[in-house]
């Protein structure tokens, strides 16, 4: 979807969408108007109405409903799927598969998952936060309690948007405002300035967000998950002791009163794991996840449609928990010939509808800032500290400790163990693996053996129908 059409389709779609809502019982609420005869001054005019627009930006964020099916987007299962199988966690079982040209690194610039399901999306998203953030900003009916809230989660939901495209793409468009006749003509931005932009988003959002969550649910942001967040994407930026920081916000601050390691994993992905920090529901009376309704097969003599790796099945130490309770094998016989077929299963709903959601996509959880502690402990040759963030990941995933086996593991050592721990730990999850690999500088080295890999390929192509209508944007190298 072309950043033109983008912003004009969404200056007449924009407030249904924000109007989209959770209740009382999570569906979305009812919209008082048709779309065309709400005004943003209305929309606006009241803590309750813009309550319910900021909740309208989670919701499109994993699925919205355009009719009586839910659809996809990005977070739903877009990403988690187009980066496991780019990187060397997961692989689709049919050269037929949508997102085959991901796996052998040959996407189309008119791929339409990748201009429609990730680009267009992201760029949907980011508009639908600068149009709340600038209506909350005018608006005279929002409290002044309720416009930094509701900004704060804007705002975040912006830097969210903004660091996947920086991710996936590399140097884009940043467009913060929501006149599309400037947006459709912007430049690429470096990724220096986008990600001072994210930083200032995510601060604001610290400052801004109380500790505790609204709603019985984690399921919008709090203090907390802009610090994971934010922890993030300083690592990403290799500003490690700020790291460490807004890491040990998160584990210290909250500490076990908040958050604590789900022992038992097969709680880690349910709507009352103790380890969720934020996560994404689907809307309406829909029960199953987009990962699990994806990657969960119909039957057990069915091939998965996506598979995890043999060397991510190999990775995992003996008596690892998270291979026994994360990890599904469907064993089956062809033609005399039998194979067995490792699928993710972090999420166990794959169908039905109801009113008791107990599983939702997680977005941000503990484990992911232990690890992201431990890495940025270790850049600082804080390596006892390192350890012991490395080892409560470890300790209750059911293996043995790097305190008590390798206690003086050097900075080096440290690195790859953490690098491992990610990996074994993230499959299938928002492209942690992916990115992780371009961000360290191993995508060349662990991806040498894929199907057409090139360097290029450590970015997606920005798809043909922005390139052609926007002047000022070019292609990624690889892809003309």
């Amino acid at each position: 979807m072309s950043l033109n059409k983008t912003y004009i389709k969404n200056n007449l779609l924009l407030l249904g969408c924000l109007w989209l809502g959770f209740s009382s019982c999570k569906k979305f609420v009812e919209v008082p108007a048709p779309i065309d005869q709400m005004t943003s001054d209305i929309a606006f005019d009241s803590d309750a109405k813009a309550a319910s627009a900021v909740r309208g930006l989670y919701g499109l964020l994993i699925g919205s409903y355009l009719g009586p099916t839910p659809a996809i987007n990005a977070y739903g299962i877009h990403l988690q799927t187009a980066m496991g199988v780019s990187a060397d966690e997961m692989e689709p079982s049919t050269t037929s598969n949508s997102y085959n040209e991901f796996y052998i690194n040959a996407i189309s610039s008119t791929n339409s998952i990748n201009s429609i399901g990730i680009w267009g999306t992201l760029y949907n998203f980011l508009f639908n936060s600068n149009a709340v953030i600038e209506n909350l900003e005018k608006s005279k009916g929002v409290t002044d309690a309720s416009r930094k809230q509701f900004l704060a989660e804007a705002r975040f939901i912006r830097a969210a948007n903004f660091f996947y495209l920086l991710n996936l793409y590399g140097d884009v468009p940043m467009p913060t405002g929501t006149d599309y006749r400037v947006n459709a003509n912007l430049p690429r931005v470096s990724a220096d300035e986008i990600y001072k932009l994210i930083v200032e988003d995510l601060k604001y959002a610290v400052n801004n967000l109380g500790p505790a969550y609204l709603g019985t649910q984690r399921l919008r942001a709090n203090k907390y998950a802009a610090c994971a967040l934010l922890a993030r994407v300083y690592l990403y930026m290799e500003e490690w002791a700020n790291a460490e920081v807004q890491a040990g916000a998160v584990i210290d601050v909250a500490g076990k009163t908040m958050y604590d390691m789900e022992n038992d994993l097969k709680k880690t992905f349910l709507t009352s794991s103790k380890e969720v920090i934020l996560q994404l529901q689907q809307p309406g009376n829909v029960l199953y996840t987009w990962d699990a309704y994806n990657f969960i097969p119909s039957s057990v003599i069915t091939v998965p449609t996506y598979l995890l790796t043999d060397k991510l099945y190999q990775s995992f130490e003996p008596g690892d928990q998270r291979k026994v309770e994360w990890i599904r094998t469907n064993t089956i016989t062809t033609a005399g010939i039998t194979k067995p077929y490792h699928y993710p299963y972090k999420y166990k709903i794959n169908s039905g509808t109801g009113t008791t959601k107990t599983e939702s996509n997680v977005f941000l959880r503990l484990s992911e800032v232990y690890l992201i502690r431990a890495e940025a402990r270790t850049m600082q040759n804080k390596l006892s500290g390192a350890i012991s963030d490395l080892d409560a990941v470890r300790q209750r995933s059911g293996i043995s400790l790097i305190s008590d086996k390798n206690p003086g593991a050097t900075q080096s050592q440290l690195l790859t163990l953490i690098a491992q721990e990610r990996f074994v730990e993230f499959f299938s999850e928002y492209g942690h693996r992916w990115m992780d690999l371009k961000r360290t500088g191993k995508a060349d080295e662990i991806l040498k053996d894929k199907p057409n890999w090139r360097p290029e390929a450590k970015l997606f192509p920005i798809p043909l129908d922005d390139v052609n209508r926007n002047p000022f944007l070019t292609q990624n190298p690889g892809y003309n």
